[in-house]
């Protein structure tokens, strides 16, 4: 009696299937990662531009808070005079808005200082980023 004993010597189409199915998540895992961190690079570039902005939006104010002409300048009778002219920046497709919120230094600090006409100047810069 012969017995004939088949050795395998390839794979099988279910394995071939299996192995591609595996491959196909493993990709697609890490496909998930490229893009979260495409996005977290743009939203941090974003508030780069933001923070950069809103030094350029305060740098104006920073000239006018000066000794020699305290009390007459436009941020010691009324502040918004001088934001006026800063409206929104483009930049990269991208309109950045300044938000500003004035306050009396009183108000900010709690007790009552010398000079009266101390404010505090903050600005808040708004953008739409799109999602991916």
């Amino acid at each position: 009696m012969t017995i004939y004993i088949m050795k395998k010597k390839g794979l099988t189409l279910l394995e071939i299937i299996v192995a591609a199915m595996i491959m196909a998540l493993v990709m697609a895992g890490i496909a998930n990662i490229f893009v979260a961190a495409k996005r977290h690079i743009f939203h941090t570039r974003f508030r780069m531009t933001g923070s950069e902005l809103g030094h350029w939006y305060l740098d104006p104010l920073a000239e006018q808070v000066r000794q020699d002409k305290w009390g007459s300048n436009c941020l010691s009778s009324n502040p918004t005079d001088c934001l006026k002219e800063k409206v929104s920046q483009s930049l990269d497709n991208k309109d950045y808005n300044p938000k500003y919120e004035i306050e009396d230094a009183v108000k900010v600090i709690g007790t009552p200082l010398p000079l009266s006409k101390v404010r505090k100047v903050k600005v808040k810069i708004e953008w739409k980023e799109d999602t991916l």
